[in-house]
């Protein structure tokens, strides 16, 4: 079991990384339930320790430090690595985009991605590859929902119907189909690579090719998720 103050500290990490504004303590506190002599010495040793810095009065901003290593550790991940690996040479064959992505707090967390012409990247409610990870992990909408309100602080719930929509297709499906008001198909599908529940998804393939798309995909799926596990079991 996780060490509280461990999991206090990594909640305040997270909770200044993703706010695009400096974060008051006073935030910190409400948004976590910490008492707030609590947060001054969590905040204080991550000051010390080169990951936070002051900026406004009371207010924390991340540091380029923090920056580096959360980018360093994403391109370093082993599951970045595979997808690269897999999924590059093929991709770029099809000229489709892709990505393949887990949750993570904020939004999704992507190993790889590659887009073209598509629309930007989906917030979180708005994902198929959110959906069918939520899906994947035998989540309730309950907790589904939880997600969705920590992603969108403030956000207008209007959207979330819709995504609950698509959730419960993916639990029923397995994967989902979009078509995108008639602009580009999407095709997503789960990946489970050892504790981490992922999606991969493909855009770009005319209806013609939808059955080829569908086996392509489950083939590099199939090939990511062997590679991953070789590597667990230690033989790669």
């Amino acid at each position: 079991m996780i060490n509280n103050r461990i999991s206090r500290v990594l909640q305040v990490l997270s909770l200044v990384a993703f706010n695009p504004e400096p974060t008051r303590l006073k935030e910190i506190g409400d948004k976590l339930g910490l008492h707030p002599s609590m947060v001054s010495r969590i905040v204080a040793d991550l000051i010390a320790g080169g990951l936070l810095v002051k900026s406004a009065y009371r207010s924390v901003i991340a540091t380029p430090a923090l920056a580096v290593l959360g980018k360093s550790a994403g391109k370093n991940h082993p599951l970045s690595r595979i997808a690269r690996e897999v999924l590059q040479q093929p991709v770029s064959e099809m000229g489709l985009s892709c990505e393949f992505a887990t949750v993570a707090p904020g939004g999704l967390f992507h190993f790889y991605q590659v887009r073209r012409g598509t629309p930007p990247a989906e917030p979180l409610w708005r994902s198929d590859a959110a959906a069918v990870i939520f899906a994947a992990r035998g989540d309730e909408w309950e907790e589904v929902l939880e997600e969705l309100r920590f992603a969108a602080p403030g956000e207008q719930e209007s959207e979330f119907p819709r995504f609950k929509e698509r959730f419960l297709e993916a639990r029923e499906s397995l994967n989902l189909i979009n078509y995108h008001a008639g602009r580009f198909r999407q095709m997503t599908l789960p990946v489970k690579c050892g504790i981490f529940c992922c999606a991969l998804s493909v855009s770009g393939f005319d209806s013609a090719d939808q059955e080829k798309t569908a086996f392509e995909l489950s083939r590099l799926a199939a090939r990511i998720r062997s590679l991953y596990n070789t590597m667990l079991n230690g033989d790669a």
